[in-house]
């Protein structure tokens, strides 16, 4: 631990020139930077609450399904959901009662986990899939407050990373009391670094209980009208390295079906003007979501660059490229698009989800590519709405067959009463 304590003691010296950077770009207030620092505006008079944490929109969207259950069973406790970005900090504050709080997640110096620790004073934590803190974790510990992973996942690169410090690691992973892993990988990496074989369970996937949300956008009918679903493909979460190649994916299928359009959403909105001068040498015609623009029928490309909204994205695409997949990021979720009903095109370097991808590549309920000839091949192929049809039927059966999610809930719940 003294490396890492060393480490964010230089972290510390950043502090000041962080919150100019996040407040003058807008991914913080001042209310939810001084969050970060442990500085909490809500409060709790309750003596029992346990805390959910959530990092960003999906693992919110997996916390979603517990909040029931958990509601259900600890009646006598209030609840407090963390998150880690403003975006996903409005969607749980609609959720906020005089039983269920909501603030941002405290920064991991000793001194902001103390001061967050003192203040909301937790029975319990709960974190939602990847994040795990050595402060966090470790004070957790030191103030007996029992840590409990549900939907665990862990990518290779983290691992990795774990993996070649080995003390912190120790130190860290021996403190998590429990860890329901979501696949095989999760089970064996988490395994690996610490946690020990009565503390850790495979339970599954709990997103493959998750459904589509009904959208009812007001920019919907326009969107249509310039950008048919059936012609349209959605490059979901796109990182740097990936755009050029499918926008040259992009050009090779124009050439044989000039009627395509292509709605290109990268992870990082702040990365729209780089990519806009991509698409600007492509000479393909382009509107820009985050300037108030809507595409019109002679547009090729919609450049998605705004946050919180890829239902809107996925339900107005009949296929969708999942991207993270082109690079070394460990690709994204499936779920999602699948849930909508569009068809799945990846890459190969889909780590963070490799047991669920690789099930999806053996029953045909997704296409693996990885150059832009092979996406244009797979785009193309999808055209036809019976192969279509085929690859979406495949994908809902590997993803959302288990009609155990009762079940599976209730062994979180009753592992976490167990823990208090």
């Amino acid at each position: 631990m003294l490396k890492y304590q060393l480490l964010m003691m230089i972290a510390w010296i950043a502090v000041p020139f962080v919150f100019i950077q996040r407040i003058l770009t807008g991914k913080d207030s001042v209310e939810t930077f001084k969050a970060r620092l442990g500085y909490s505006t809500g409060n709790s008079t309750n003596p029992r609450l346990l805390w959910l944490h959530a990092a960003s929109l999906g693992e919110f969207n997996t916390l979603e399904l517990l909040l029931p259950a958990l509601s259900g069973k600890f009646k006598d406790y209030d609840l407090l959901i963390t998150v880690s970005n403003k975006i996903t900090y409005e969607k749980a504050k609609a959720l906020k009662s005089s039983t269920l709080h909501v603030d941002i997640a405290p920064a991991d110096f000793n001194s902001v986990v103390n001061r967050f620790l003192n203040h909301w004073k937790p029975a319990c934590l709960i974190t939602i899939e990847n994040e795990v803190f050595p402060n966090r974790t470790v004070k957790c510990a030191q103030m007996h407050i029992p840590v409990v992973f549900v939907n665990a996942r862990m990518s290779e690169k983290s691992f990795n990373t774990w993996h070649n410090n080995p003390r912190l690691s120790k130190r860290v992973f021996e403190c998590i009391n429990y860890c329901f892993a979501q696949d095989q990988n999760a089970f064996t990496r988490f395994s690996n670094l610490g946690v020990s074989e009565d503390r850790i369970n495979f339970l599954g996937n709990l997103k493959q209980f998750q459904q589509a949300i009904p959208i009812d956008h007001p920019d919907l009918h326009q969107l249509r009208a310039s950008f048919p679903m059936q012609s349209t493909l959605c490059a979901a979460s796109t990182h740097k390295g990936e755009d050029q190649i499918i926008l040259d994916a992009f050009k090779l299928v124009k050439d044989i079906q000039p009627n395509l359009k292509l709605i290109l959403v990268p992870r990082h909105a702040n990365r729209a003007a780089e990519i806009e001068t991509l698409i600007t040498e492509t000479r393909f015609s382009c509107a820009i979501r985050s300037q108030n623009e809507l595409p019109i029928e002679t547009d090729d490309i919609y450049l998605a660059d705004t946050v919180g909204e890829m239902g809107l994205w996925y339900s107005s695409a009949a296929i969708t490229f999942v991207a993270g997949s082109l690079v070394p990021v460990g690709g994204h979720t499936p779920y999602e698009p699948a849930a909508y009903g569009s068809a799945l095109i990846h890459g190969s370097q889909y780590s963070n989800f490799q047991a669920i991808y690789e099930q999806l590549v053996t029953s045909k309920g997704s296409l693996q590519a990885d150059t832009a000839e092979d996406i244009a091949e797979a785009w193309l192929r999808l055209l036809s709405k019976d192969m279509r049809d085929a690859q979406i039927d495949a994908a809902k059966n590997a993803l959302f067959k288990n009609s155990d999610k009762d079940q599976m809930i209730g062994k979180v719940v009753l592992k976490i009463a167990s823990l208090l």
